[in-house]
């Protein structure tokens, strides 16, 4: 009755265009950027068409390969940042369905998928670790054991950063808990690939405890970035 009386005073609006009804409406849905992995870089997951990927040339990853759900354009872009921003937790399962919908011939790869950790400041400040959170959901839709085996020292806000800042500011601020062996091969995810660096910091974290092969997987890639 509780749930009833307060979606009839506050309903549920569309995560795309904020329309009342459910949480992503059959319209946002059809126009959901996504990638088809079949022509996406293979490295870095950008859409891309040309032979050599303008997004990652010359720019060295720990991790072996990346897919990416869609471009980071509305209106998944809006539901990535309701779901971080907003605490719409409710988004979870669904951006989770989104980078499962990527991972064929990948699914019986990996013995964990693992969440980049949030910054101590983001998670004070969003009160839950939106990383953790979609690890969870892709983890329980897929059948893959979700672990937490890293953490992340205070940092600068990546999205102000320049390219170059990022990699300095991500080098070395994800690490792994004290004592942990993570198992060989890990399926790590994140909301949003721009330039590789936290997820590449957050690889060599892995490696560094036991890992043999990370692969990567984000809902949403940000092209053209600084």
């Amino acid at each position: 009755m509780l749930e009833a009386l307060a979606e009839l005073l506050f309903p549920t609006r569309c995560a795309g265009c904020d329309l009342p009804g459910g949480l992503l409406c059959a319209a946002c849905a059809e126009r959901l950027p996504l990638i088809d992995p079949a022509t996406a870089c293979p490295r870095c997951g950008a859409p891309t068409v040309s032979a050599c990927c303008v997004e990652c040339a010359d720019v060295p990853f720990t991790f072996t390969a990346a897919r990416c759900a869609g471009v980071l354009e509305p209106p998944l872009s809006r539901m990535v940042a309701l779901h971080k921003d907003a605490g719409e937790r409710r988004l979870a399962p669904a951006l989770a369905s989104l980078a499962l919908d990527v991972l064929s011939g990948w699914l019986e790869w990996p013995d964990a998928v693992c969440g980049v950790p949030a910054s101590p400041a983001a998670v004070l400040h969003r009160g839950f670790d939106h990383g953790a959170s979609l690890a969870a959901s892709l983890g329980g839709l897929a059948g893959i054991p979700a672990i937490e085996p890293l953490r992340c020292r205070p940092r600068l806000d990546q999205r102000a950063l320049t390219r170059e800042q990022r990699r300095a500011n991500a080098a070395r601020s994800i690490v792994p808990h004290a004592g942990v062996h993570v198992p060989a091969r890990v399926l790590l995810l994140d909301d949003v690939f721009t330039t590789g660096a936290t997820l590449d910091a957050a690889a060599s974290a892995l490696l560094s405890a036991g890992a043999v092969e990370v692969r990567v997987v984000a809902v949403a890639r940000a092209c053209g970035g600084g």
